[in-house]
């Protein structure tokens, strides 16, 4: 009988390369197997960030483009991208949407509701969109505008958010209007996995009268700060006693990635949306959402999954709950889309509270479900997504990262021994950006808990390649989804290696 040789790629969440060992858990994770590999079997470094995932240059790439560049095969200019452009050009300015939309407002005597998480990551916002949305309102002769701040600590330093705190006085006092009248931290108005109590606290500070709890932003930081809570996990916290969401207001939710944003989304539009006289989201969060979108997405279609469902291969598509989106929703283009020939596996994440206790997180049962179906029922393909660098990297704890990186390199020993040894397959191991190999932040003196911009590995492992360590002729991670399917004997479609943006009106 003929043993089904199995292909699988591996997603090494925040694995990238830095040749300075210094504050680098990779490098001093010692990795076994991973090093060895890299001598024995062709390789490429590969570009994560900027425009090689149609982000500005110079800007860290992040999970969502990761995957998204990862399974189009392709570069998409990005929402921060798009945005960008429109404000240095002045376009943003005569969106026609936003003139519509604060005109009625301005006519029904309502306040104008900003909210979104205050940094300068490019992640899942930017700070000078906010700033963009306060001068474009006050131009068009709006005065009750309230901000709703998510503090961050996971892009940004875990205590900066006074900077950015401060930007936004200064832009308060420069149109002359505006308030901040709640902040909260990131993990609970952006939870993704479920935490309704998480959700539920932000949602009634947003939604309800609340007395104020702290007469300034400044006091309330210190308190914090005191307590040992940084900004990521500061609770909800009213400033301003009458700042919630009323009858006949508006709101702008700015973020700009969809899976930290659907939660608080979902529940203000069962609940509060029927009293708001509008909502505008950053981009489009859920095909379901009844909302005004600033920054539509482009459909990607001709993805990897879609050309191997095209194939008739069967695959398998695993991940824990912390990474589910991105191995499913982003890697598809942006579509909610279960392929008849996928089989979808989703292991629940651990509460970030207990990521240092376990820097293994679910690695480990990942590795078994994978095993389990190698075994039992091999099929065509495997993506898989290991979530422990990225989010013990987010953590800023050295010594916890060090050890999620020791894990991973035994769960990958794990799949090459049954992949690669005995059933003859092909395992190709990347990562969708770097975090865990840069752990500290000279400039703030402060653990680095955001992503970098360093290129990322690639590697191909076959029996029939071992002892062959050539250089992959690959840059960036658009590459990966063509390269696999070429090798797999597939017909590469023609949007693949291309920008679809292109061709298309980028304007908002």
């Amino acid at each position: 009988m003929l043993i089904k040789k199995p292909v699988a790629l591996i997603i090494l969440d925040g694995f990238g390369y830095r040749k300075d060992q210094q504050h680098n858990a990779i490098a001093q994770a010692h990795m076994r197997n991973f090093n060895s590999w890299l001598l024995d079997y062709p390789h490429a470094l590969l570009h994560a960030s900027g425009d090689a995932v149609g982000l500005p240059e110079a800007i860290a790439g992040n999970s969502m483009v990761g995957h998204l560049t990862l399974g189009a095969g392709r570069v998409i200019k990005q929402p921060l991208t798009v945005l960008n452009e429109a404000i240095a050009d002045g376009s943003f300015f005569e969106n026609h949407l936003l003139l519509e939309r604060f005109k009625e407002l301005k006519a029904l005597g309502g306040t104008l509701h900003l909210m979104g998480l205050l940094s300068d990551g490019g992640s899942h916002s930017h700070e000078q969109h906010l700033y963009a949305l306060l001068r474009m309102a006050h131009q068009q002769g709006l005065t009750n505008i309230v901000v709703h701040a998510f503090l961050d600590g996971r892009d940004a330093p875990p205590r900066s958010a006074a900077q950015y705190l401060e930007h936004l006085d200064t832009v308060f006092a420069e149109i002359g209007c505006g308030i901040l009248g709640t902040i909260h931290g990131r993990a609970y108005a952006m939870d993704r996995v479920g935490r309704q109590e998480y959700l539920q606290k932000s949602y009634d500070i947003l939604t309800q009268p609340h007395a104020s709890q702290f007469a300034t932003w400044q006091e309330a930081l210190q308190y914090y700060y005191s307590q040992g809570i940084s900004d990521e996990m500061i609770p909800p916290t009213t400033l301003v006693a009458n700042s919630y969401m009323k009858k006949h207001d508006g709101l702008i939710f700015f973020n700009i990635r969809s899976d930290r944003a659907r939660g608080i989304t979902h529940l203000l539009l069962e609940h509060a949306y029927p009293q708001l006289a509008w909502i505008i989201t950053g981009v489009n969060y859920n095909a379901d959402f009844k909302v005004d979108v600033l920054c539509p997405s482009p459909v990607i279609t001709h993805t990897l999954l879609d050309i191997l469902e095209d194939a008739q291969k069967k695959t398998f598509v695993v991940a824990e709950s912390e990474k589910y989106a991105h191995i499913s929703y982003f890697f598809n283009g942006g579509r909610d889309i279960v392929h008849p020939h996928e089989m979808r596996l989703v292991i629940p994440s651990l509460s970030p509270e207990k990521f240092i206790e376990h820097p293994q997180m679910c690695a480990p049962e990942i590795t078994d479900s994978l095993m389990r179906s190698l075994t039992k029922n091999p099929r065509d393909f495997y993506l898989v997504n290991y979530a422990n660098p990225d989010m013990i990297g987010h953590t800023g704890d050295f010594d916890a990262t060090v050890k999620a990186i020791k894990c991973i390199d035994i769960q990958l020993e794990r799949l090459y021994t049954q992949i690669v040894e005995k059933m003859g397959g092909t395992m190709y191991v990347v990562a969708d950006h770097g975090k865990a190999e840069e752990m500290y932040d000279a400039t703030s003196q402060q653990p680095r808990t955001a992503h970098t911009t360093n290129p990322v590995y690639f590697i191909m492992m076959q029996k029939e390649l071992k002892h062959h360590p050539t250089i992959l002729p690959l840059h960036g991670l658009a590459d990966v989804a063509p390269f696999i399917a070429q090798q797999m004997l597939i017909t590469v479609p023609a949007e693949m290696g291309h920008d679809p943006s292109a061709a298309q009106d980028s304007k908002i």
